[in-house]
């Protein structure tokens, strides 16, 4: 595997982002046709309504999930680029990591992203720490990455998605 520095790491970021929004739209575009399903079904088949709903609520929550990820993406996006600028890693970018690492398993085996962000974590681990990967204690800076990243997560679902969250 060839080392990525901090540019392509970026990079490689920023493409993960735009493809979690694509994503959230395919997914938002199927909860809308679900409601319009539901409602034209409601009268005359109410279980298969109610089965709509179901699915609604499932796909809310991955839209979720996927906004907390993405969250944490532009948070470790941000925090690279300060580290370009100011060439000075120390623990700046630890709880981020440590964050997005935890996250990952909410997605659980996604095809589409798991290898992605899998890929974000290791080449950071390499770029930081090129002689072994990046081993991270839980923290009370994680936490608090992690309660941000929910509440961006909430506002934004609420506002753009228009879901109880």
């Amino acid at each position: 595997m060839k080392k990525k520095g901090l540019p392509e790491i970026i990079t490689d970021i920023r493409l993960t982002i735009h493809r979690i929004d694509a994503f959230i739209a395919r997914i938002d575009n199927r909860i809308k046709t679900l409601e319009e399903l539901s409602l034209y079904n409601i009268g005359r088949f109410n279980y298969l309504s109610k089965e709509y709903y179901k699915e609604i609520e499932i796909n809310r929550n991955i839209i979720f999930n996927l906004l907390k990820v993405r969250v944490l993406l532009e948070i470790l996006e941000i925090r690279l680029e300060t580290l370009v600028i100011l060439n000075s890693l120390k623990d700046y970018i630890y709880p981020v990591v440590k964050a997005l690492e935890s996250l990952r398993g909410s997605l659980g085996n996604s095809i589409e992203f798991g290898p992605l962000i899998d890929d974000i974590i290791l080449n950071l681990s390499y770029t930081i720490h090129p002689e072994a990967k990046i081993v991270l204690k839980e923290s009370e800076e994680v936490k608090k990455v992690l309660e941000e990243a929910e509440k961006i997560a909430n506002e934004e679902l609420k506002e753009k998605y228009k879901a109880p969250a």
